[in-house]
């Protein structure tokens, strides 16, 4: 491509991400082929607005889709994970801390937190998935599914308490008690 096409396509791309028309700037991006190292400063610009409006989820975005060094990526995908935690939202944190590449230590400590919500208002079946998408410890997730075993089994629901049952390997004879109410 003509490196006057190249040059109006990253002018373009800088405008756009200083309006903060992200996605538009991608399809500009994507249209005029840009290399990275052309629009480099501008998504460093727009990673340093985002982060000082403390829009880090936008500025981790930014980082991870334009190859921005691991370390700004890490700083804003952080920021962004403690305001979750601090806001409660400990599933999502933990999924985001997943998804960015966090610490393992971060990832698990924040789904034990929403495992142990989810538990404590009687969300056993959003535990035992969060035990399950985060691979925390097997008594959790016996904790979780004996829970919900015990809620379809009082329920009537026992051919979904026979599937939890037989799917996390509950003792025998909850699996027989539920046969036994199927049969």
């Amino acid at each position: 491509m003509p490196e006057d096409t190249l040059t109006e396509g990253a002018r373009k791309f800088a405008v756009k991400m200083n309006l903060g028309s992200y996605k538009e700037a991608a399809k500009i991006k994507s249209d005029y082929a840009l290399p990275s190292d052309m629009i480099r400063d501008s998504v460093k610009r727009a990673y340093d607005a985002n982060m000082k409006k403390g829009d880090y989820s936008l500025a981790a975005d930014l980082a991870k889709q334009y190859d921005l060094p691991a370390g700004l990526r890490i700083e804003a995908a952080q920021r962004s994970f403690h305001r979750k935690i601090d806001s409660e939202f400990f599933r999502a944190a933990a999924s985001y801390a997943k998804d960015f590449g966090l610490p393992e230590d971060l990832v698990r400590d924040a789904a034990i937190q929403a495992f142990n919500k989810s538990m404590s208002f009687g969300l056993v079946k959003n535990a035992a998935e969060i035990a399950e998408e985060f691979n925390l410890p097997e008594n959790m997730k016996t904790q979780a599914a004996t829970k919900s075993f015990e809620q379809h089994m009082d329920a009537g629901l026992y051919r979904k308490a026979l599937s939890i049952a037989i799917k996390y390997k509950l003792p025998e004879e909850m699996v027989q008690a539920a046969e036994n109410k199927i049969v």
